[in-house]
């Protein structure tokens, strides 16, 4: 039977990892955030590799490409082709979202809804932390959602997308000689549209999670 496209697996069904175990070597990708598809209350430095969200909305243009009720940001950067990997820093950060997103998803109003479970609207590859969620704060984010396990906590996650093999991988990036697969999304269904790296810093709490999700560059294994 053909494995649905939208098939996941978690830590304890995939193999340790290292960087050099890859499919072909792969360079961390050189990303910078799209200031043009930024939620209105999001704050992004001039060198666009880090993002976290204010207190007041900046008055920016609206148009399709704006997240308006979600609060979120893509990369200048998309792919279409290839094996591509990222960092980010997430730290201690008591909420957020990270992954991938079609060029073809919606981009406006709620992306994640309440039925019956948070369900994520379609052409989104996610993983994300919520503090709050005890006994289960991480999950797995796509249109069939899976809480998934892990620890330690880490405070760097990697991003591995192979998209001719429609595999999103998020790996505990804390030791980049020694990268531990937290959850995987495999036959994802690109459907030959550009994908971008997204970021969901998530609200600020009232000052409890104003902390950033920032883009680290270089770095790797040194050994």
């Amino acid at each position: 039977m053909a494995a649905p496209s939208n098939e996941m697996w978690p830590r304890s069904k995939a193999a340790r990892t290292r960087p050099r175990d890859f499919p072909a070597p792969v360079k961390m990708e050189d990303l910078t955030l799209d200031r043009d598809t930024a939620h209105p209350l999001l704050e992004i430095p001039a060198d666009g590799k880090e993002v976290r969200c204010g207190t007041s909305e900046n008055n920016v243009s609206s148009g399709p490409k704006r997240f308006d009720t979600a609060n979120c940001v893509v990369t200048n950067q998309s792919f279409s082709a290839g094996q591509h990997y990222w960092e980010v820093f997430v730290g201690q950060k008591r909420r957020w979202n990270l992954g991938i997103v079609s060029e073809r998803a919606r981009r406006q109003g709620r992306l994640i809804e309440n039925r019956s479970g948070e369900v994520c609207t379609e052409g989104y590859w996610l993983i994300g932390y919520n503090q709050q969620k005890a006994g289960k704060p991480y999950k797995a984010f796509d249109t069939n959602p899976m809480a998934f396990e892990c620890s330690p906590h880490p405070e760097t996650i990697g991003v591995y997308l192979d998209y001719k093999g429609k595999e999103v991988t998020f790996y505990n990036a804390d030791d980049p000689c020694d990268l531990i697969p937290l959850y995987s999304f495999y036959n994802a269904a690109f459907n030959d549209a550009p994908v971008y790296p997204f970021f969901d810093p998530c609200w600020h709490d009232n000052g409890g999670n104003t902390q950033t999700l920032k883009i680290l560059q270089g770095g790797g294994c040194s050994r």
